[in-house]
């Protein structure tokens, strides 16, 4: 390349630039590939105080005609002296595309990130900007946990031990009042005593695999593969009827739970500085929800003592969103905002995730269902399940395809399901490991001696 600059220098006319104090030689005939850079007949030489490193690529570009992101440059830097010169990112070669889209796609997320950051941080601030003083302010704070007073992590302690009293104490407490036994009585069917309820189900001839069949109040015998749910809701939940005295403190501390969380949220509206404000955020909307289910329990309750036989189950499916109170506990980690925005930016390459899914699912229980026996796949439906848990690499082992040619689909099966989260999974990786860096570094959370310990 130098011998050719050289034999160009000689043979035609050639204009010096001055790089940080680097020479460079450069035909006039070239100079137009830099299109912010003027040249005029009566100069021959140009000063530039810019990085020599990216210029040098540059240069190349011109003398050679190849333009290449130099490995020990930083790729905005270089995209700035590009923009410098007037140089299109468009000429890169095909072996810095790569290099390039990433870092334009990271730029382009953690943009997007800041500016979801801030909009945050404006709508917190714009609640804070109360006109109201005393004790309502203060106890707001205290409420929305927004400073470091002592009071403040005092309830935010407590508040987080009530949390998990109210989610603990439920699960526990289908340990102590449910346990399940089993006997079996002459009539060839199990009695399964659980809680106060009886209930009867027919024992599984075991010379053939036909689904379970049990048998309501009336006696009509039933599948029970077709039914949503195995037993009623209720009575699957702790009452006074069927606790005794080592269980029934389990009933009053989830007592306790709910009033609590029904005199904070009282309080929230109370103190709260904007009620428009506070109803727009989806958490406090989900807070809200979490307590309205909650005390849809005491309407169930209620119900057993007056002796009504409405089906109240959907109250008590609602109990399990009492979990997701855990996020307000976790509502200010970095970490799981950097998740939720993660989710949010990769929607499209999750939808797509789920198509495929979608489609192999649909594909390979179809061919399963005509290549296995009825016993073993029943219904297309059933098949859904065996193409579901072997895609997503789960695999429950329930139903296996025991013929020849069922066992070569269920291998494409897994081979598909693996291929397809593979290609998916890393994308939403990268983007949470790029802004969890960057919120990291804004934290200041790595030490400031860090640098020397590495050596």
């Amino acid at each position: 390349m130098m011998l050719n600059n050289q034999t160009r220098t000689e043979a035609g006319d050639c204009i010096s630039l001055n790089i940080s104090g680097f020479p460079y030689k450069i035909p006039r005939e070239v100079t137009h590939k830099l299109p912010n850079f003027k040249v005029t007949s009566s100069q021959n030489e140009y000063s530039f105080d810019r990085p020599r490193q990216c210029f040098e690529a540059i240069y190349n570009f011109c003398v050679v005609g190849k333009l290449h992101i130099p490995p020990t440059v930083c790729t905005g830097e270089f995209l700035e002296e590009l923009e410098f010169w007037g140089v299109e990112a468009g000429n890169l070669e095909k072996c810095c595309h790569h290099r390039y889209v990433l870092f334009m796609r990271e730029q382009e997320n953690l943009r997007g990130f800041i500016r979801c950051t801030e909009k945050e941080e404006s709508q917190n601030d714009n609640l804070d900007k109360t006109p109201r003083t005393g004790w309502k302010g203060r106890a707001w704070k205290v409420l929305d946990s927004r400073d470091d007073r002592p009071e403040t992590k005092a309830y935010f302690v407590l508040s987080t031990t009530i949390i998990l009293l109210a989610i603990f104490g439920v699960a526990f407490s289908t340990v102590s009042v449910s346990p399940e036994t089993t006997v079996e009585n002459p009539s060839g069917y199990y009695v399964s005593t659980f809680g106060s309820t009886i209930h009867t189900t027919a024992m599984i001839n075991t010379t053939s695999t036909e689904w379970m069949h049990g048998s309501d109040e009336n006696g009509t015998k039933f599948s029970e593969g077709g039914k949503i749910f195995s037993n009623s809701a209720r009575d699957k939940v702790l009452t006074m009827q069927n606790t005794d005295s080592n269980t029934r403190w389990f009933l009053y501390a989830e007592h306790f739970t709910n009033a609590f969380f029904t005199v904070e949220l009282i309080l929230r509206l109370i103190c709260c500085p904007s009620l428009p404000g506070y109803f727009r955020s989806y958490l406090n909307l989900l807070d809200i929800i979490v307590l309205v289910a909650s005390l849809g329990r005491y309407i169930v309750l209620l119900a057993d003592m007056t002796g009504s036989t409405t089906n109240a189950d959907p109250l008590l499916y609602l109990q399990m969103l009492r979990v997701l109170r855990l996020l307000r506990i976790i509502q200010n980690v970095p970490a799981f905002k950097i998740l939720c925005y993660s989710i949010r930016l990769g929607r499209k390459d999750l939808m797509t995730m789920v198509l495929f899914l979608f489609m192999g699912m649909l594909l390979f229980s179809n061919f399963l269902y005509f290549v296995e026996s009825n016993e073993e796949f029943q219904s297309i439906p059933d098949a859904w399940w065996f193409s579901i848990v072997t895609m997503t690499t789960v695999g429950f082992g329930d139903m296996v395809p025991k013929t020849a040619v069922g066992r070569i689909i269920g291998a494409l099966c897994a081979l598909s399901g693996v291929l397809f989260i593979s290609l998916t999974i890393p994308i939403f990786v990268n983007t949470f490991q790029s802004l969890y860096l960057y919120a990291s570094f804004k934290t200041n959370r790595f030490p400031k001696d860090a640098e020397s310990k590495c050596f």
